[in-house]
């Protein structure tokens, strides 16, 4: 089977600047090859002095290849899109990032797309990308005032209320929501690590917003609810995969009212978390009881 070029140019840019990220920055990188349209890895800024990860993000799209080098003016280089694209970037939870990858120099620069940055050419859009603006360990003092924090993301805590309802806050959830699975996608990487991958599913395929892949080849599907949603349709689903269910902003399942006349039994699994909370505990402990669900001890396996 023949490789094109091109292909492996791009395979190689996302390689080199994860090197980067990892070894010059000292944050995580986090590839999403299936997550999203525009959006090609995810940055977590980790804090140096603590050695943890902060759940302070950035989306990148990766760009690799001289071609991408030659629209070159005083400065740097013009990095061009469609209106699509740019209205996705600028329209996206997340801060998001070009990064241009030089195959011939091996060298990368970087540009938060903004309004402030982003130019409207009548047809398409053009974002500059500065030569001085090259990703190193420098970078670092430049970006993360870019990621987005936690105190960001306050305005969740009144829309993943159990009290919310009409169209207009139906609208902001679905905004804001995008962004909660980014933090919540950034958690699991964090508590789990033989999480190889997780896979966001828009089509709401099983009632599932996520796939949790682990490194043992297992799959673990998540949903994320509200805390007046309802349950039925899920609870009614006949599943060999298990279901974690996370109650989106309630603190505790006792504040979920549909959760007290409801039967749950595996392979379903509910927990509560919030990005404000700092609690992982209910999360935590989900997932694990997911987990042995679908590939239990081998000595609870025996006494079976």
């Amino acid at each position: 089977m023949q490789v094109q070029r091109t292909q492996q140019v791009e395979r190689e840019g996302v390689a080199w600047i994860s090197h980067l990220v990892t070894s010059e920055l000292g944050w995580i990188f986090r590839e999403q090859p299936t997550v999203d349209v525009g959006i090609d890895a995810h940055l977590e800024v980790v804090d140096s002095a603590a050695s943890t990860a902060t759940g302070q993000l950035l989306g990148v799209q990766i760009k690799s290849g001289l071609s991408y080098f030659r629209s070159a003016t005083h400065g740097g280089w013009w990095f061009t899109c469609n209106a699509a694209h740019a209205s996705y970037w600028l329209g996206h939870s997340l801060p998001v990032l070009v990064m241009l990858y030089n195959p011939k120099t091996r060298k990368v620069y970087w540009q938060h797309v903004s309004n402030h940055t982003a130019v409207s050419t009548g047809k398409a859009w053009k974002v500059l990308v500065p030569e001085d603006q090259e990703l190193n360990a420098q970078s670092m003092a430049d970006l993360r005032p870019l990621a987005r924090t936690a105190s960001q993301v306050s305005a969740l805590g009144s829309l993943l209320t159990w009290g919310v309802t009409g169209n207009e806050e139906e609208h902001l959830w679905e905004q804001n929501s995008e962004l909660y699975r980014h933090l919540l996608s950034a958690r699991l990487h964090m508590l789990f690590p033989e999480v190889v991958a997780i896979r966001q599913i828009h089509a709401h395929i099983w009632s599932a917003d996520m796939d949790v892949w682990l490194k043992s080849g297992l799959i673990i599907e998540v949903a994320l609810v509200r805390p007046f949603s309802r349950l039925d349709e899920i609870l009614a689903q006949d599943r060999y995969v298990p279901l974690v269910v996370v109650v989106c902003g309630a603190r505790d399942l006792s504040d979920c009212p549909q959760m007290q006349e409801a039967s749950i039994e595996p392979p379903f699994f509910f927990a509560t978390w919030s990005p404000e909370a700092g609690d992982d505990d209910s999360l935590r402990q989900a997932m694990e009881d997911a987990l042995r669900w679908i590939d239990p001890p081998l000595d609870t396996m025996d006494e079976g």
